[in-house]
Order: C-alpha cells, then structure tokens, then sequence
C-alpha cells in the first residue's frame, strides 16, 4: 500500500479507562507519481485495468497487501483497523461489531477507544491476528500461556505481527510474506498512489451508466498524504458477483451531487484520510469511480461524468476493504443517522 519510515504507535490508556487513542502511519522516501491504475488513456476513453500478478494464492487462502508487502491469510480472515487486543472483554467501552473471528489489521490513522487489558487480552477473548505495521516491534517470538504466541517478521520494512495459538499457522502466514515487486499488488491496484486521486482530478471514460451490467470491482486504498507523511498503499480488493452488481446498482443510483459534509474535527485532517479508487468493470468495458469520504467539501463519487453523493449503499460495502464490520468512520455515523 518505497522504504518505509514510521508508524505512530497506539497509546493506551490507564486499565480500566476509556480513552482516545491514535494510529498512524508515514512513508520516507519521494512519493511516486503517475497514471497509476490505467490512467492517460485520453479523454473519452475507458483505463485500462493493471495485469493482476499470475501468482495465485494457496486453494482457501487469499492475498492480504499493505504498503509494498503482500501476505497469504486464511479466506475466512476479516480485515479490520481495530484490535480486540485494545479491549478487555465485555466491559463498557467495547465498540459493537468487533469480528469474533481472526482479523488482518491495518493501522487507522483517526481516534479509537481502547482499554489497557496488559500484555494479552483475557483467555476467552483471544482471536488469532495478522496485524501490518505495528510500531515498537522487534523481530521474534513472545509466548503467552495456553499456547498463544505474537510472532512479528519484517519484510520490506513493513513490520508484520501474527497471534495466534497455531505455531503451524503463524509460520505458513509469514513465510508466505514477499515484497510485492512490480508496480501492482496481486488484486491489481498500483503500489503508487494514482495522479487521478489528486485533488481537482477527474477519471476518464464513458461514465458508469455505459458499461453495462457490472461483472466485477476493485477496490484501491490509499492514505492521503502530506508533505510530511507522504501517501501509502493501504489495502486492495476484488468485489465479484451478485455483490459487485449491487453496489454497481448502489453507485448508479446515488443522488447526483455532492456530500454528505463532515464536521471540521472530523475532515481537517489530512493525516488520517484515506481515498479509493474504484475500477468497475462491466459487460461494455471498465470505468474508475473516485470515492472520497474525509473531505470538507467533496465528498463523493465521481465516474468522471456525473459526481454522486454517498450513500450507506454504497459507503459501507467500499469501507470494509479497510475497516470490515466495525464502522470507525465519522461518516458511516452520519449517514446512519439520515
């Protein structure tokens, strides 16, 4: 999702205490640009989609990426920003859609709660992870009881952390762990930040409402980025079937226009946004959709004919690339509450 520099470190707070805490991330190194996904195909014309790399995941394995390293998981592997590690069982604080099942975390760059449950969360509560980029980590093995163990591997500079009671698991996940190489991730989605995601920009092609029924979509996470933290490759993935004719359907039929606005607490900073390129791919050809979420005043789609509003139709199902079940962002709320 380019050496990598830092990774603000999650704070907790004193056991017990709900409190606010934040994630982070940074790049050193020049930020590339360029077309990125397909982009300077001239006006009018469709992008063409990046060759997705011929290397297939393991049969019930899928590719996991962030930053310039991809992963092997297990399919039924959840990716999520927030940690059961920050909590402490059942008690108050905890935030509602939590998996119960194993996660793969990425840093979130907003606030979060959480609760200083010690070095391990209780027994009962424990749930094998792969987390990318921790910060304060070193390479080896820290065992718990009952079998549990944090394994952390780096790999291309990206700190990779696997939990879990499995030592058989944790060590097939990280051996799998690679430099992506190339300019795009095994899903397809340019390692660099795409020139068309630059503010002001618009995508190609002959809109949505020309390509026909939807066979498929992409979707490319990426940071933001400031002259301090420039952008990084977050995560990639492929929606298909009935799911991707939905939200086809979803991102069809939302409103024209632009919004819904943020509060400034809650747009203003850069550091903590993040933007997605969408590639949608029917029947008649493909279409990039930028998608905007954090924005003080262009939220939205734009399939480079007609800019849309967002919708919980369309929102939720692009957020969970990121963010899985648990709805961290300020905006999901908000558009909750409409």
């Amino acid at each position: 999702m380019r050496p990598l520099g830092k990774t603000v470190a999650v704070a907790l707070a004193v056991v017990g205490v709900v409190s606010l805490v934040l994630g982070g991330s940074a790049l050193a190194g020049e930020l590339r640009t360029g077309a990125g996904a397909g982009g300077g195909a001239g006006p009018g014309v469709p992008s063409a989609a990046p060759e997705v790399e011929a290397d297939q995941p393991d049969p019930g394995w899928r590719w996991e990426s962030y930053r310039t390293v991809k992963v092997q998981v297990p399919d039924n592997w959840e990716d999520s920003s927030y940690s059961h590690l920050w909590t402490c069982g059942n008690r108050k604080g905890r935030p509602s859609g939590i998996s119960k099942g194993p996660l793969v975390g990425r840093p979130y760059r907003g606030p979060v709660f959480a609760m200083d449950c010690g070095p391990v969360s209780p027994l009962a509560e424990r749930v094998p992870h792969l987390w990318f980029g921790e910060s304060d980590v070193k390479p080896g093995i820290t065992r718990f009881d009952h079998g549990w163990a944090s394994e952390v591997r780096v790999v291309d500079g990206v700190a990779l952390t696997v939990f879990g009671n499995d030592a058989a698991l944790r060590r097939r996940i990280l051996d799998s762990a690679e430099p992506i190489g190339g300019t795009t991730d095994p899903n397809g989605c340019a390692i660099a930040r795409p020139a068309v995601l630059a503010d002001g920009q618009r995508p190609t092609g002959p809109g949505l409402s020309a390509i026909g029924e939807v066979g498929s979509i992409r979707v490319c996470a990426y940071s933001y980025g400031t002259p301090s933290e420039p952008s990084t490759f977050q995560a990639g993935h492929v929606i298909s079937g009935d799911a991707a004719r939905q939200l086809g359907d979803a991102l069809r039929a939302a409103p024209p226009g632009v919004g819904p606005d943020m509060g400034a607490s809650n747009c203003e900073q850069s550091s903590q946004r993040d933007d997605l390129l969408v590639t949608v791919r029917g029947e008649n050809g493909e279409q990039e959709v930028l998608v905007r979420y954090a924005t003080c005043r262009s939220n939205g789609t734009d399939d480079g004919t007609t800019l849309r509003r967002l919708t919980t139709d369309t929102l939720v199902p692009l957020s969970k690339v990121l963010y899985a079940a648990f709805p961290v962002l300020p905006i999901l709320r908000d558009l909750a509450g409409r």
